[in-house]
C-alpha cells in the first residue's frame, strides 16, 4: 500500500511542478503536458496515473500512464506503463461552467513487466502454441465524461471525471471463441479516473 501512496504523491509533485510553470511563463512550451490523469483499474493497474496531451480542437487525448497493482489483488506485484488516446467528439455546455462529453472512444497499448512477463514463451511450449506476447496488451474502450472550467488566477483549467469500459485483444479473442459460455460482462472492465488540466 506504501506504493499505492507514493505513486499518488508522485502526480501530485507533477501536477503542482507543472501549475508552477504555467505561472510563471505565459505560454507553455510544446513539450509540457496539458493535463496530468489518476485512474483507477481498467486494464493500467489498480491506480496509475501520469501526464498527458490535448489536441488543438480539444476532442483527441492522448496519456502516458504509470500503473501498480498490489499483490494483494493480483497475486504479484506488477508495474504497467501504458499509452492510451481517447477521442471525444462532443461537448455539451452546462450552466455554471460545467460540461458532459456524452461519448468517448479509445485504444490503449500497455507492458507490464516483471520475470513472469516476457516476449517468449518457455522452450516446453511447441513453436507456435501460444502467439501472442505476455507482457504486452492492446485495448479498447468506450466511455463519458464530466467536467468543469475553473479560473484559479489567470488560467482557465479543467477538472473531469470520467469512466471507460473496455477489454483487450485476449479477453475479446477468447469471447469469440466461446459466445456459448461468456458474457459479455466476463471480458469487460471499468475505470474510473480523474483528470486535472493545467
Amino acid at each position: 500500500m506504501k506504493k499505492v501512496l507514493l505513486l499518488c504523491l508522485l502526480c501530485a509533485q507533477l501536477t503542482v511542478s507543472a501549475q508552477s510553470i504555467n505561472l510563471a511563463k505565459s505560454h507553455r512550451r510544446w513539450f509540457m503536458p496539458d493535463h496530468a490523469k489518476l485512474q483507477f483499474a481498467g486494464g493500467t493497474g489498480f491506480l496509475s496515473g501520469g501526464p498527458g496531451y490535448i489536441s488543438s480542437n480539444r476532442t483527441l487525448e492522448t496519456d502516458f500512464l504509470f500503473g501498480y497493482l498490489p499483490e494483494e489483488f493480483g497475486g504479484d506485484a506488477l508495474i504497467t506503463i501504458t499509452g492510451k488516446t481517447t477521442y471525444s467528439p462532443w461537448s455539451i455546455p452546462l450552466p455554471d461552467s460545467y460540461y458532459i462529453k456524452p461519448f468517448s472512444l479509445g485504444m490503449y497499448l500497455s507492458y507490464t513487466f516483471g520475470p513472469q512477463f516476457d516476449w517468449k514463451w518457455p522452450k516446453y511450449y511447441p513453436k507456435g502454441y501460444y502467439w501472442w506476447a505476455t507482457s504486452v496488451r492492446p485495448g479498447l474502450y468506450v466511455g463519458g465524461k464530466v467536467g468543469r472550467d475553473v479560473m484559479p488566477r489567470t488560467r482557465k483549467r479543467q477538472l473531469e471525471l470520467y469512466y471507460e469500459l473496455g477489454t483487450y485483444d485476449l479477453l475479446l479473442i477468447s469471447y469469440v471463441q466461446n459466445t456459448g459460455f461468456l458474457k459479455p460482462g466476463d471480458i469487460l472492465n471499468l475505470a474510473i479516473g480523474f483528470k486535472f488540466g493545467f
